[in-house]
C-alpha cells in the first residue's frame, strides 16, 4: 500500500513517532509542510526521506496556483490513499476536485475556547463543509463529539505515546532549570499557558498546599498566553515556584521531564493532550482533571490519577503524593505495563492501516 503523507512542524512530535512505525508496513511518502526550514526540519526530513514544503501564504493569490501544482504532483505519484495531517485553505478548496482518495485529521473538532483565531477557524469551517465525509479523528473522545455535532463517527487516528523528545533531546545527565530542591517532590506544568489549561486551578492548589505549609517544588515551562502580568505575581507569592515564560526548546524537553517528578493538567477542557503523551513515553505520571479526552488516556490509579476538577480536589491529589512519593514509582510502573501496551504506535499501527484500506476500497 502507498500512502502519501502531509504533515507540518506543528505536529513534528507526534508524526516522528507514526512515521517511524509505519514505514516498516507500507510505502509512505511524507512531505513535512512549515514556515521555513530549520534545523530541526532538516533533521526529521533526512530521517524518514521526507520533502520540506514551504507553506504558502494565504492572502498571496500565487498560494492558489502552486497548491494545485503540489497536489497535481502528489497525484501523479498515484499514491492508494493520501493523508492529510494538516491542510491548507486552498489544500481544502482543492483536495476534493484533484484526489479521489484522501483523508483529513482534524486535531481538534471545535477551535478551544477562548483562543481568538480567526484564520484557525476559518479552515475548521472550511474543512468541515467542503472534506466533511473525509474526517478523521485523532482520538475517541473527538469522533464521540463528531457524532454529536455530525451525527456519523469518523476513523479514529489515535495518537499515540510521543517519544520524540526521549529520541531527539538532550541527555537528562543534568537537571532542567527549576529549584531541584533534594526531598521535594517537583511537580509541573508544561505547554503554552492557555486559559482554558486551567492553570488558575494548580495555583489555588498550590495556595491551599502552602497554607497547610506542605512543602513542595512547582515548575512551570511554558509561554503565558493571557493575564501575563497577573498569572506571574501569583506564581511568586507561591515559595518554591519557578515560571519560564518562554517557548520551550524541543531539545531541553527530555530534560525537563526528567528533572520533575508528576505533571499537572488541570485543564478544563480537553480531547487530546501531548504533554500527557510525551510523560508517558518519559514515564513521568500525570494528575489530570476529570475530563473524557484524559481518561481515554489515564487509568485512575495505575499509570496516573484523575482529580474531581477543583483545586481542592487536585491539592488532595498532591498531597497524597507528597506524603507518600512511592506513588511516583509506581504509576511509572503502571506506565511502563499499561499505557505503553494500549498507546504505543506499535500498538496502534494495525488500527491505521485499516483506516487507509478502508479509505482506498470506500
Amino acid at each position: 500500500m502507498k500512502v502519501v503523507y502531509l504533515t507540518s512542524e506543528s505536529y513534528i512530535d507526534h508524526s516522528y513517532t507514526v512515521a517511524s512505525e509505519l514505514k516498516k508496513h507500507i510505502e509512505l511518502i511524507i512531505f513535512l509542510q512549515a514556515k521555513e526550514a530549520t534545523i530541526e526540519i532538516d533533521r526529521w526530513c533526512k530521517k524518514f526521506g521526507a520533502e520540506f514544503v514551504k507553506r504558502k501564504r494565504f492572502r498571496n493569490p500565487l498560494s492558489f496556483v502552486s497548491e494545485i501544482l503540489f497536489l497535481l504532483r502528489i497525484k501523479k505519484l498515484k499514491p492508494d490513499v493520501v493523508w492529510f495531517n494538516t491542510m491548507t485553505v486552498y489544500q481544502v478548496l482543492l483536495a476534493g476536485i484533484l484526489l479521489k482518495k484522501f483523508l483529513v485529521v482534524m486535531h481538534d473538532v471545535d477551535l478551544h475556547p477562548e483562543i481568538e483565531d480567526k484564520h484557525g477557524m476559518f479552515s475548521v469551517k472550511m474543512t468541515m463543509k467542503l472534506a466533511l465525509k473525509k474526517i478523521c479523528a485523532a482520538s475517541e473522545t473527538q469522533s464521540d463529539i463528531f457524532k454529536q455535532q455530525h451525527g456519523f463517527s469518523p476513523p479514529v487516528f489515535q495518537l499515540p505515546v510521543i517519544d520524540y523528545y526521549k529520541d531527539t533531546g538532550e541527555p537528562a545527565d543534568k537537571p532542567a532549570e527549576g529549584k531541584n530542591i533534594p526531598g521535594k517532590v517537583r511537580f509541573f506544568f508544561f505547554g503554552s499557558v492557555e486559559k482554558y489549561k486551567g492553570i488558575e486551578i494548580l495555583l489555588d492548589a498550590a495556595e491551599i498546599l502552602q497554607s497547610k505549609g506542605i512543602d513542595f517544588e512547582l515548575n512551570i515551562y511554558g509561554r503565558i498566553k493571557y493575564d501575563k502580568d497577573a498569572v506571574i505575581d501569583r506564581i511568586r507569592n507561591i515559595v518554591n515556584a519557578s515560571i519560564y515564560d518562554e517557548f520551550i526548546d524541543y531539545r531541553k524537553i527530555h530534560t525537563i521531564y526528567n528533572s520533575n517528578d508528576v505533571l499537572i493538567l488541570p485543564y478544563r477542557q480537553v480531547t487530546q493532550c501531548g504533554p500527557l503523551l510525551i510523560g508517558y513515553s518519559e514515564g513521568v505520571p500525570s494528575i489530570c482533571s476529570d475530563l473524557a479526552g484524559f481518561r481515554e488516556y489515564v487509568t485512575d490509579g495505575v499509570d496516573s490519577m484523575i482529580f474531581d476538577n477543583t483545586a481542592a480536589g487536585l491539592a488532595a491529589k498532591m498531597e497524597e503524593i507528597i506524603k507518600n512519593p512511592a506513588i511516583i514509582d509506581k504509576l511509572s510502573k503502571g506506565i511502563e505495563e499499561i499505557a505503553m501496551k494500549k498507546f504505543s504506535m506499535e500498538a496502534l499501527a494495525g488500527d491505521y492501516i485499516e483506516n487507509f484500506k478502508k479509505c482506498r476500497e470506500g
